[in-house]
């Protein structure tokens, strides 16, 4: 679909306009500048026509916490965003007027030859309405005076912006695998997402926490349509102390109920902490699929065997999720990346994977039969009479018993592997409903 990129120096409403335009709190928005560092899309539709608006970092600006480096960084994500898009969104501060930076910006935007569209926000004040006067100087066919906090003007913006996609753009929503990339800060998220991409389409950096939103990055690998989802590092909530972190954890958890897939990544220096197991546990509550990567992998001892060990070790620290891929990677030699594709694949399919009823109803035949029964210790004892896997996603099978509740944690358990010996519900969960049997007939 065609896309829009939202440009500008820091703290002029860039995100404030991208989330009253997409009509909900995508983007994380301060009083401070330079909260917005990586660039995020957002889908829409306005006048019949399909587009992705684009969020980008500020192009320079002295913020708290910011480096040159990250301020270089953010520039490059703004040029990225307009090689990008059929056109830009230029928004300037109406408040203080044009400044040096804007008419920099501007020079930018020329250069690039893509078609302008100037937003003077702030302007809720019909007496500061010159402002937009002000901002014609710099040479653009369309300014604007808009609102974004008070919706002023706001349906004329979306006019200007659909005037500025191609005649050409196909507006065909591909078939795409949403994955959400999580973990913990600075196990390496970021550079994960620039390895598939084949860009630098997330900052990265040696600063835990450099990536605060959660960053969309549509890919196509081999015909096959991912939308990656990169999200800042989950943080326990004792370490959460200022609102910008509270909403990123907040937008990590977003990003697994979007996802049909979740890469948890782990730190092979760092190994699984509590944090890692609430996260994945999360993931599995979720109902969505689930791939361990242990990156940094390079920095591994050479000994043949530290696999094995690391994999067993992962396997008796994760007991609850013993049936999900473990992939050993480094995003810096970029050794195991070009396997993870197949691996999303593989998991996506099992979450949509059946098991006939009447292969189902074999299994109650034929093993259960041979099962140890839980009883109430008074001779009654717990029978199944029929099984069947119910409708929809991730995997659910509902047993109907003679009493509901008989049925122990133990039992479950069993009935969960016995379902996995079946069919192939690797890094996915399996759910399990018992019912009495006249629920049945009823």
């Amino acid at each position: 679909m065609g896309i829009i990129a939202i440009v500008g120096r820091p703290n002029v409403g860039k995100s404030s306009i991208f989330n009253r335009l997409l009509g909900r709190r995508e983007s994380i928005v301060d009083d401070f500048p330079g909260v917005t560092r990586d660039r995020l899309y957002g889908e829409m539709s306005w006048d019949g026509r399909g587009f992705y608006i684009v969020d980008t970092g500020g192009i320079i600006g002295d913020t708290e916490g910011s480096t040159p480096e990250i301020e270089a960084r953010m520039e490059l994500q703004v040029k990225h965003a307009l090689a990008e898009s059929d056109g830009a969104v230029l928004v300037l501060d109406g408040r203080e007027g044009l400044t040096a930076v804007d008419w920099e910006i501007a020079e930018m935007l020329r250069r690039g030859g893509k078609p302008v569209v100037v937003a003077v926000n702030k302007l809720d004040n019909p007496a500061k309405l010159e402002a937009a006067y002000d901002a014609s100087e710099l040479g653009f066919d369309l300014v604007l005076p808009i609102s974004a906090e008070h919706n002023f003007n706001m349906g004329e913006l979306l006019d200007g912006m659909v005037s500025m996609l191609r005649d050409d753009a196909e507006f065909e929503r591909a078939d795409e695998i949403p994955v959400a990339i999580v973990g913990r800060p600075n196990v390496g998220k970021s550079s994960l997402l620039n390895v598939l991409a084949g860009e630098e389409r997330a900052l990265v950096s040696e600063t835990p926490g450099t990536t605060r939103d959660v960053v969309d990055s549509i890919v196509e690998i081999d015909g096959t349509v991912f939308r990656f989802l990169d999200t800042a590092g989950l943080r326990r909530k004792s370490r959460v102390n200022t609102s910008v972190e509270y909403f990123s954890n907040v937008r990590t958890y977003q990003a697994i109920d979007r996802c049909r897939v979740a890469v948890v990544i782990l730190d092979s220096g760092e190994f699984v902490t509590e944090q890692d197991k609430r996260l994945i546990g999360q993931v599995m509550e979720r109902g969505k699929g689930l791939l361990i990567l242990v990156n940094k992998w390079d920095l591994a001892s050479k000994d043949a065997k530290v696999g094995d060990r690391t994999r067993a070790k992962l396997r008796d620290e994760l007991s609850f999720v013993s049936h999900a891929p473990i992939l050993f990677i480094s995003t810096l030699t970029k050794r195991g990346v070009s396997k993870l594709d197949q691996h999303i694949k593989e998991v996506d399919e099992n979450r949509r994977r059946r098991i006939s009823t009447s292969e189902l109803n074999r299994l109650v035949k034929e093993v259960l039969i041979f099962e140890r029964m839980p009883g109430d210790g008074r001779g009654r004892y717990l029978k199944v009479s029929f099984c069947t896997q119910a409708n929809g996603i991730p995997p659910a099978f509902v047993f109907f018993v003679n009493n509901a509740g008989l049925v122990t944690k133990p039992f479950e358990r069993r009935m969960e592997n016995i379902l996995r010996r079946m069919s192939d519900f690797s890094g996915v969960p399996v759910r399990l409903f018992f019912k009495n049997k006249r629920e049945k007939r009823a």
